[in-house]
């Protein structure tokens, strides 16, 4: 009776414990994270990038496809350019439209995960072993639409990989909470985005693809936005 006494009062004492120390271990891998994050900028790489967009509204369907190179080596007016619409060469037309949008451009580079942790995180590990960082809120300016921030009506997980030498976020998920006011005319109901990364040849970690999922409401007509972004043939300024 002693002794199962004492594993019962002794069980609350290692549980506590052990959440300590995960908890120790969780600290120090998100520093780990913020740190290594921090290297990385959006000078970094050379890659293209492909957007698929399927957009639905009420039995109307359109598609689009959107090749562009970046290029941070070239002069700030000219990392950016448009290979194709749908499979075409861009008209004039399209080029000025492009070149008018870029200066609202938001660059997609890994160093952006550093600040993703500026909103206190919790911590799990799912059925594979991997840690997930959970933030119940985020940061300002982490979720944009036309040029709106959504990021308070929505919280996100950090998925880590640890299996390689350095351990970085390979997903980022965010997921709205609640319906979003966008410009008075527009309404967002729900959104879902993912975004997945892998770590290069020299240790930085780069993203390859984005998936977004929108649905909502624009002057009263409903409709859905589904966005696939791929980002491929990296290659490190200056190789």
């Amino acid at each position: 009776m002693r002794l199962l006494f004492l594993a019962v009062t002794l069980l609350p004492l290692t549980s506590s414990l052990a959440a300590e120390v995960g908890n120790v271990n969780a600290d120090a891998l998100k520093g780990r994270i913020i740190a290594h994050a921090r290297t990385v900028t959006a000078e970094d790489f050379v890659y293209t990038r492909t957007v698929q967009t399927e957009s639905i509204e009420r039995e109307k369907k359109e598609k689009r496809v959107m090749v562009e190179r970046w290029d941070p080596a070239k002069p700030l007016e000219q990392r950016w350019t448009l290979i194709s619409i749908d499979g075409q060469s861009p008209n004039p037309d399209q080029l000025k439209s492009y070149r008018k949008e870029l200066p609202k451009r938001r660059q997609a580079y890994y160093g952006r995960v550093a600040g993703y942790f500026a909103k206190p995180v919790t911590s799990t590990v799912d059925a594979r072993g991997r840690t997930i960082f959970r933030l119940a809120s985020l940061p300002k300016e982490t979720v944009m639409v036309s040029d709106a921030d959504i990021s308070t009506h929505a919280t996100g997980e950090l998925v880590v990989a640890t299996q390689g030498p350095i351990p970085f976020i390979e997903e980022v998920r965010f997921t709205s909470t609640k319906a979003t006011r966008v410009k008075l005319v527009a309404k967002i109901d729900r959104f879902e985005t993912m975004t997945r990364y892998r770590l290069m040849p020299d240790g930085k970690p780069v993203p390859i693809e984005l998936l977004s999922e929108m649905e909502g409401s624009m002057l009263g007509q409903q409709g859905r936005i589904r966005t696939r972004i791929t980002y491929t043939d990296h290659r490190a300024v200056g190789n």
